[in-house]
């Protein structure tokens, strides 16, 4: 049955690192049996993927082994206008104008960001499939991803294909696939927290940290700071105290625009809220950001398959954590406050 869900976002402003992340299982490495290993008389080496320049169309073309850390640019790669990746699950279309106004060294870092951005889906495809249970959407995570890094933002998902498109380096990549995977329709409070939080906190391969310090400037920075970040050496394992000082701050702020839309303002004011039935009382009281804080909370006390269930729709808040949503929001926020400071002191 043919599934389409498109939706145009606005791109957040992402000024932070991450934190305190759940424990869960980390995909384990594929089994191999004895009849997959190659004989000892005959080993087997990969060789790096292909990678052709086309003067007509000004593009650098990549093919082969999915060993993209091993990418050799071309030297044409100066004068470029695009690149496209071809792997067996993955196509990346990347406008390069995009990336260098976005201050990537292309000619150094596009390897990376294409060995980056197909480990991610990887491990999430893998890390919800270990541990969403009955949510885990085997139709459309099994499918080919199709990226485009260019001037559009959005997401679609139908029967051949997940398309994804962004307009920077990647830090939105994993936002918009779990959207795809996840929202059938419809976005609210739980699928934006659920995007940030599985793409950010729980995904090692985010880019995030690459390009937003936590810095003195950063309006929470003193929340970030009590709840023990270390601004010199922000890593993915930190996003989680990220969201948890945003919460901080909108307690003692309000939901009054005072940051970005994901950081201050309710998710109903995001671009691309889609829910269309009553809304949830989280939809008003929540942003982007603490949206993923509340959900890591919850994934703490009843476990992340049932935080899935509730996020994929597969259970109501009351069915999967077995209380309504006013009480475990009382709970968290009482957490909050507890382990961060108000602002200012």
């Amino acid at each position: 049955m043919k599934r389409t869900v498109a939706a145009l976002l606005a791109v957040c402003m992402f000024a932070f690192a991450l934190a305190g992340c759940s424990p869960a299982r980390e995909p384990e490495p594929a089994n191999t049996t004895e009849n997959t290993q190659p004989p000892e008389s005959a080993p087997v080496t990969e060789s790096a993927p292909v990678a052709e320049y086309d003067a007509r169309t000004q593009t650098v073309y990549v093919s082969g082994t999915e060993d993209y850390a091993s990418i050799t640019l071309p030297e044409e790669i100066k004068s470029a206008r695009g690149v496209e990746v071809q792997g067996e699950d993955l196509k990346l279309g990347v406008y390069l104008a995009v990336l260098r106004e976005d201050g990537m060294d292309v000619e150094t870092e596009l390897p990376g960001l294409v060995y980056r951005t197909a480990e991610s889906l990887r491990f999430i495809r893998q890390y919800l499939r270990e541990n969403a249970g009955e949510a885990y959407p085997a139709g459309l995570a099994e499918l080919p991803v199709e990226i485009d890094i260019d001037r559009a933002y959005g997401y679609a998902a139908a029967e051949d294909k997940i398309t994804l498109k962004y307009n920077e380096r990647g830090t939105h990549r994993e936002f918009l696939y779990l959207l795809a995977l996840m929202n059938g329709g419809s976005a609210g409070w739980e699928q934006f927290g659920y995007a940030w939080y599985v793409g950010t906190c729980l995904n090692p391969y985010t880019e995030v940290t690459d390009k937003w310090p936590i810095v003195p400037e950063l309006p929470y920075y003193e929340q970030c700071i009590a709840g023990g970040i270390d601004p010199e050496n922000v890593t993915p394992a930190d996003y989680r105290t990220v969201y948890d000082a945003c919460a901080r701050l909108c307690f003692d702020k309000g939901l009054t625009h005072w940051g970005s839309l994901c950081e201050s303002a309710p998710v109903t004011e995001e671009p691309g809220f889609l829910r269309t039935q009553a809304q949830d009382p989280g939809d008003t009281l929540l942003t982007a950001f603490t949206a993923a804080s509340f959900l890591a909370w919850l994934d703490e006390a009843y476990g992340f398959e049932q935080v899935s269930l509730f996020c994929f729709g597969k259970k109501t808040f009351a069915e999967a954590f077995g209380v309504n949503f006013s009480v475990a929001y009382k709970e968290w926020r009482l957490w909050i406050t507890d382990n961060y400071p108000a602002s200012g002191q």
